[in-house]
């Protein structure tokens, strides 16, 4: 279902990309978005005898693949993230008649949670970093990266206390 899911989207950005005139830039980004989905889908889902260390453990369930894996995986939910509210305001801009300017992409908003991408990743990495590499780890990497500003406002409180 999330694989289906995920085609469809990809699918849909490819679509968007290919029939709006939009900047270059923005194209660049949709782009490296739609080919992370789809490499991290391929590298969770693939099976590979050849990169396998021992009959439990797969290539992509040990270090240094797995801290690449979910750190591309919640930078992909901070993308995320940003494009569902940049296209949640062109939607409210397009309903209300008065507006007449479009929302921009704004770089500093987008750039932002890569900035501190760090502090989220070490964040989820000291909760989840000794389960195992799955399906649901994944997500909830995903699921940190796209609630950053959250995960953000915890780390902040816990170093106050």
């Amino acid at each position: 279902m999330i694989l289906f899911s995920g085609i469809a989207a990809s699918f849909l950005l490819i679509t968007f990309i290919l029939t709006r005139k939009i900047s270059v830039i923005i194209k660049i980004i949709l782009a490296i978005f739609v080919g992370l989905s789809a490499l991290s889908f391929f590298l969770l889902f693939r099976s590979s005898v050849i990169l396998t260390r021992g009959p439990e453990e797969s290539w992509y369930a040990i270090a240094p693949w797995k801290h690449i894996i979910l750190f591309a995986i919640m930078l992909l939910g901070m993308a995320t993230n940003y494009f569902f509210e940049y296209i949640q305001a062109r939607i409210k801009a397009k309903e209300s008649r008065g507006q007449v300017h479009m929302p921009k992409f704004i770089w500093e908003k987008f750039v932002l949670p890569f900035i501190i991408s760090g502090i989220v990743f070490g964040y989820f990495w000291g909760q989840h970093g000794k389960e195992t590499m799955n399906l649901t780890v994944a997500l909830l990497c995903y699921q940190n990266g796209y609630f950053w500003q959250t995960i953000v406002e915890k780390s902040s409180k816990s170093i106050k206390e």
